[in-house]
């Protein structure tokens, strides 16, 4: 393939065109660090306690929502407590991110969803 302009689509792979009209080319395990831009944050913020104990993530859960290849999170702030994780599909789907997060603390909990970054060395760059 020595000429220019041109690309190769291989089976088990996938495409997309990202909000930057780049052009990404995913592996079979939907992962892309390299090309999708992706920029660790914070998406979405939540204090839980008795009166207030559950936070409805429905509005993340569709496609769209963080760059394909990327990871996310659900932590308690402060104490770092890890209540989920996952990957980013193809289309910018939280995949397995439930519908809603329940304390069952009576203190103010601190929460975060966060869109982590992969590294090539393996690491995750979070916000």
């Amino acid at each position: 393939m020595a000429n220019t302009g041109k690309i190769v689509l291989k089976p088990g792979g996938g495409q997309s065109v990202l909000d930057s009209g780049k052009f990404a080319v995913f592996n079979s395990k939907e992962l892309c660090p390299e090309c999708c831009e992706c920029k660790p944050k914070t998406i979405a913020m939540f204090t839980t306690n008795s009166s207030n104990p559950v936070w409805d993530l429905t509005p993340y859960q569709g496609d769209g929502i963080a760059p394909p290849g990327s990871v996310w999170r659900l932590q308690e702030t402060g104490s770092n407590l890890l209540y989920g994780s996952g990957n980013v599909n193809a289309d910018g789907k939280l995949v397995g991110l439930p519908a809603s997060f329940r304390s069952s603390y009576t203190y103010d909990g601190y929460m975060r969803l966060e869109i982590g970054c992969p590294q090539p060395n393996g690491t995750i760059k979070w916000s």
